[in-house]
């Protein structure tokens, strides 16, 4: 019998059993890993009062701007050494000087037509005296001329007299009477003489007052404290009427004008239309533009001008002045005129430099902090593949939940949350990595601190 084919039979039943007994062992006992906890940062949120925000760009202008125009010719004579580009000057402080040799002949001639006028007036008057004395003379010879007259003409009609003395007395009477009114024709044209005069004197006067005018003209004051932006006369220079000479800006206060979109800015101004906020500003009230700025001052708007480049540091407090009243055709943002005061002032504790014209500067527009909403970080917003916006927090039992949130109004380095979060909620800040939905959380609150 041949058995060489069940010589397979003893190492298949050996394998078998070793895999039945190393099968049947009982497991080792294996200790039993904690949960690894991730350490994230996380901010208790709650409901409080929101200041609207808005947020416009725009260049440091001067608020004043004044050009010294020559209004009169001549040289330059006289000019400050220190007069130039950048250079502070005061109110009143001389800034050019021509030569007024010509103005001053010219006042000199003026001086003494007036004076030759005036004389002649004068003279007028004496004589138009002298001719009412006369007058008086000759009305008392006609008086006397007449009662001669009547005397002769008295005699004749009694038959003691002749013709001829009658004729002679009547002749001297008729001379007298001519005589007369030549002196009354004489005085009726001393009127309309002396207007003539007082004519020509008033003329006179006016090119007295013109050289007068031309002769101050040749000393050019600052009219206001400012720096100088342009310069262009030098000493000994000729200059002719509308030479532009220099160009001062004032120092007392700069504007902005700030550029924003409508679309930036309608939140801000939408959050005043309400009791709360502006009492006198009701839902359905219209509001004519020219009162734009008031209705934003009424409502306590504040405007802080800070440095585009250095958005750290404390901002200069400005006036809300008016509305620019026409959209830039090229962006279509509107813009709004702010005023800061004493610009040119550093503030070394605040590290806060002068704010010099033609800074780009940030404008920030905020109102009174009025209702109740919820604000989060905006790095603790995160987007979906879907683009939808979500954010992670820690549950109660300190795990990785995920809350889709709908969001509202962006201000700086918060946004408003709508929708999906509640009060007391911990926001986990940051993302987790990686982000497993619950996982272990080791929360570090940051709402104690103030440390957000």
């Amino acid at each position: 019998m041949n058995l060489k084919p069940l010589l397979f039979l003893p190492p298949l039943v050996v394998g078998v059993v070793g895999f039945v007994w190393m099968t049947s062992r009982p497991a080792p006992d294996m200790p039993t890993l904690p949960e690894t906890a991730l350490a994230v940062r996380v901010l208790t949120i709650s409901s409080h009062p929101i200041a609207s925000e808005a947020v416009g760009y725009g260049r440091v202008t001067a608020e004043h701007s004044w050009s010294a125009i020559a209004e009169v010719q001549g040289r330059m004579v006289e000019m400050p050494i220190d007069l130039d580009v950048g250079n502070i000057v005061e109110k009143g402080q001389v800034l050019f000087g021509m030569d007024r040799t010509d103005h001053e002949l010219a006042h000199s001639k003026a001086t003494a037509n007036v004076a030759s006028v005036q004389a002649q007036i004068a003279e007028m008057t004496r004589q138009e005296e002298n001719t009412t004395k006369l007058r008086d003379v000759e009305q008392r010879i006609l008086e006397v001329a007449q009662a001669e007259y009547d005397r002769v003409k008295s005699l004749l009609d009694r038959g003691a007299g002749s013709v001829a003395a009658v004729d002679g007395a009547q002749k001297a009477l008729l001379a007298q009477q001519m005589s007369l009114t030549k002196t009354d024709n004489t005085l009726a044209l001393f009127p309309a003489q002396k207007e003539t005069l007082g004519a020509t004197l008033a003329l006179r006067q006016t090119e007295l007052a013109e050289a007068e005018r031309a002769l101050s003209k040749t000393t050019i004051l600052a009219p206001f404290r400012g720096r100088v932006a342009r310069i262009s006369g030098e000493p000994g220079q000729f200059v002719r009427v509308g030479d532009n000479l220099i160009t001062l800006e004032s120092t007392d206060a700069v504007e902005v004008v700030a550029e924003l979109q409508p679309s930036a800015f309608g939140p801000l101004v939408f959050s005043l239309f309400n009791a709360e906020t502006s009492p006198d500003v009701a839902p359905g009230i219209e509001i004519e533009t020219s009162r734009f700025v008031d209705v934003l001052n009424e409502a306590g708007v504040t405007a802080t001008v800070r440095l585009a480049s250095n958005t750290e540091m404390q901002g200069w407090s400005a006036q809300i002045m008016r509305q620019r009243g026409s959209m830039d055709s090229e962006t279509s943002a509107m813009g709004i005129v702010v005023r800061v005061s004493d610009p040119l002032v550093a503030h070394p504790v605040l590290h806060r430099p002068p704010l010099h014209v033609g800074s780009f500067v940030e404008v920030t527009f905020q109102t009174k902090p009025s209702g109740s909403s919820l604000s989060i970080p905006r790095n603790a917003v995160h987007m979906s593949d879907q683009g939808n916006p979500f954010v992670y927090v820690a549950n109660d039992e300190d795990r990785l939940e995920m809350h889709d949130v709908q969001l509202g109004q962006v201000l700086k380095d918060q946004v408003i949350v709508t929708k999906g979060l509640s009060d007391g909620q911990r926001l986990v800040l940051g993302s987790p990595n990686p982000p497993v939905l619950g996982m272990k959380l080791a929360p570090l609150d940051l709402s104690a601190s103030g440390d957000k």
